[in-house]
């Protein structure tokens, strides 16, 4: 038989089992539309989570431990070192503007903050970060925190006075970072180091200092050396990470490809077990046309139809059907994405990315799936012996 004979009829028994055929393709279609849409999503989160992780993992190389001052000076003054910034966590403290309580994230800085997070003045204006010594009540808040008081009690808090832990803060500016996509609660507030010392925090040790290298390439061997130096200083070991850490922005990127490719894989298994559902569906309707059409390919072997011939018809029309439902299905998905990213065009983290390899695999599934179950009716349809058939009710 013809290719495109076998195609036409094919097309002709789809039609003359309408509704069965229209049930099974719809199958299909969620299975399809599933699995585009937790690809596309995945591909969108990794895309951006990737984007917005390697802003956050700050510098070259980062630092963490129970850092004095003079170890980061020690640090700071290395040739090999460009850019560092020390950061000191004061953790939750109890803010409170206009009279109601929030939970920002506190803490001080000390170096290049505007090399090591590229942040934007939203308003106002921001203290000079590299001072230790400053200590004027006043610090700089992130957009997020900004929002959170605006939204809870209709005022703008630039210029205004808060309070944090007790004591009395202007707000002198506010700024935008990308690095501050991962904190939690209302936001940050930064304040000056000599300020929140012994007031705040009974602590003056940094928690992290971030550097920028003059030479990235060269990230392993800072990164030893700082080990080892800071190491010595306590006699510690070389190696020992019982007080300090050096960690590179490259692990900090490898941490969230690997927890974005879990949750890209955990996104294309639910959108797997809706397409086996509408795969198990493709089967089963085609054993059914088998059973119903035993006489007609027993017919058709009488006359002359190989065994070849008879289960590459059944096994096109499996293919048809799932082609089918995968096209509706992907076409549905490319509708779904565009509205998608409309509504959350606002959104740093939801993004729909349909591209040509999720397109493709999508349509190879389709196909797949037409093959894979419906090989099996198809074979037993091509195994049929012609007399037993034509004796068939």
């Amino acid at each position: 038989m013809k290719t495109h004979f076998l195609i036409s009829e094919s097309f002709q028994a789809l039609r003359s089992n309408f509704l069965r055929s229209f049930l099974t393709i719809i199958g299909i279609v969620v299975g399809i539309f599933s699995v585009t849409a937790m690809l596309a999503l995945g591909e969108g989160l990794s895309s951006n989570v990737m984007d917005r992780f390697s802003s956050f993992a700050s510098g070259d190389l980062s630092v963490s431990g129970e850092i004095t001052y003079t170890d980061y000076s020690w640090i700071d003054e290395q040739a090999y070192i460009s850019k560092s910034l020390a950061t000191l966590s004061v953790g939750r403290s109890d803010v409170i503007a206009f009279g109601t309580d929030f939970s920002p994230t506190t803490q001080s800085v000390v170096g290049d903050y505007e090399d090591l997070q590229s942040y934007e003045i939203v308003e106002g204006e921001v203290f000079d970060w590299s001072d230790v010594d400053f200590t004027e009540s006043v610090v700089v808040v992130s957009d997020g925190f900004a929002d959170s008081v605006l939204e809870e009690t209709s005022q703008t808090v630039l210029n205004q006075t808060i309070t944090i832990g007790g004591q009395k803060f202007t707000v002198i500016g506010v700024i935008e970072s990308s690095s501050m996509l991962f904190t939690r609660g209302d936001g940050i507030v930064i304040l000056p180091y000599a300020r929140s010392v012994g007031t705040l925090t009974n602590s003056k040790n940094f928690s992290s200092v971030a550097v920028l290298l003059e030479d990235s390439t060269y990230f392993e061997i800072a990164g030893q050396h700082i080990l080892k130096s800071l190491n010595a200083s306590r006699q510690l070991a070389e190696d020992s990470e019982e007080i300090f850490s050096v960690e590179t922005s490259q692990s900090f990127i490898e941490t969230a490809q690997e927890t974005v490719g879990m949750i890209s894989t955990f996104l294309g298994i639910v959108g797997g077990i809706a397409l086996f559902v509408g795969g198990i569906g493709t089967m089963n309707m085609m054993l059914t046309t088998v059973t119903e059409r035993t006489k007609e390919i027993g017919l058709r072997k009488a006359v002359g139809a190989r065994d070849r011939d008879i289960l590459l018809q059944i096994l096109i029309e499996s293919v048809v059907l799932t082609s089918l439902g995968g096209l509706i299905g992907i076409l549905l998905s490319l509708g779904a994405a565009k509205i998608a990213n409309n509504i959350f065009a606002d959104s740093d983290i939801i993004t729909i990315i349909i591209n040509g390899q999720v397109i493709a695999l999508a349509a190879f599934v389709a196909v797949a799936v037409g093959v894979l179950f419906g090989l099996y009716p198809a074979r037993n349809a091509s195994k049929l012996q012609p007399v037993d058939a034509l004796r068939s009710e």
